[in-house]
């Protein structure tokens, strides 16, 4: 029987293509799992222009180090330097983050592209002298 034959075979690549989505979610379950991971234990550490304040930071904001050298300036100046070096390091380390995204999902995916916009809007970077969302 032709027909029954023709059935069972497209019943069998459904059945195929099924189990590729299904391996193929397993991969990405997995490479989301990795990702977390790097990201937890993903920082940054960016020194000021001119080098009085060295920050290391975390993607999601958090401050795991703060040294300050020897300097001359006023407290103000130094206030600045290190609220500009802090929001650098936030920036870098977030920007190592989705650069590892991008490298996994690609940079067309939606959920890059989303990240890159949060990125963006959280830690301004250059842009500010001062901290904004963290």
């Amino acid at each position: 029987m032709p027909a029954d034959e023709g059935l069972s075979e497209t019943v069998a690549a459904l059945h195929a293509r099924i189990d590729a989505q299904i391996a193929r979610s397993r991969e990405l379950a997995e490479e989301s799992s990795r990702l977390s991971a790097e990201a937890e234990q993903t920082t940054a550490t960016v020194t000021s222009p001119d080098g009085r304040v060295t920050v290391t930071a975390r993607p999601h904001g958090g401050i795991d180090e703060v040294r300050l050298s020897s300097a001359d300036g006023d407290a103000a100046g130094l206030g600045r330097t290190i609220t500009t070096t802090i929001a650098a390091a936030q920036r870098a380390a977030a920007e190592s983050v989705l650069a590892s995204m991008a490298s996994t999902l690609g940079e067309d995916s939606p959920l890059v592209a989303a990240v890159r916009t949060d990125v963006d809007a959280a830690f301004p970077g250059g842009r500010s002298d001062t901290i904004e969302y963290r």
